[in-house]
């Protein structure tokens, strides 16, 4: 259910910004930067750190720092980065704006714990906090980008979708802590 309900307000959303592209003043979304790095902060601090006798006490950050650095040099060594740039500046406007749009709604860690979420504990709250995170930014995509930015709901909804499998298939491997520390890792990538 949280899968459909993210698919549909990107999908929605975002043609809704392409028609309302002449009355919505980018500016304005200036400040919804600034609560996507709020909200990585507090969705990393939630999931590394916990609260015993008045102390604040991380299990795994040393873990998931050695991931991250593991993680950027082989993004680095793939050069991961310098082939998505390359896809996003085809002089292809549709291609580039399904890119750019899949690419911020498509990493985080929502999207990443959502799905697991979903299949390891039947919980959608995470898919549904990031539908409704996810609104005001298809919007600006959609009014951006025209109704290709709604497009990328297709490959997002893939992504869940695999991520759900997986986490179905391996079911035992995602413990609390597991899902934790992998949800860590989704805000930093969105950080």
């Amino acid at each position: 259910m949280g899968i459909l309900a993210n698919t549909l307000v990107i999908g929605i959303f975002g043609l809704l910004g392409s028609v309302l592209r002449k009355t919505v003043s980018k500016d304005k979304f200036r400040i919804l930067g600034i609560c996507i790095v709020i909200v990585s902060v507090v969705g990393f601090s939630e999931n590394v750190y916990t609260v015993q006798n008045g102390k604040l006490i991380s299990g795994s950050l040393t873990l998931l720092l050695i991931a991250f650095i593991i993680g950027n040099e082989l993004g680095e060594g793939l050069r991961i980065n310098q082939h998505l740039s390359n896809l996003g500046k085809s002089g292809n406007a549709a291609r580039n704006a399904i890119i750019d749009s899949f690419l911020y709604f498509g990493i985080g860690g929502l999207q990443i714990c959502g799905p697991i979420a979903m299949v390891t504990n039947g919980d959608n709250s995470q898919l549904f906090l990031k539908s409704a995170i996810d609104i005001p930014f298809a919007i600006m995509f959609g009014a951006t980008y025209g109704p290709w930015a709604a497009v990328a709901a297709i490959p997002v909804a893939l992504m869940q979708v695999v991520i759900a499998l997986m986490a179905w298939f391996m079911g035992g491997f995602f413990t609390d802590q597991v899902v934790k520390d992998v949800c860590s890792l989704g805000f930093i990538i969105l950080f």
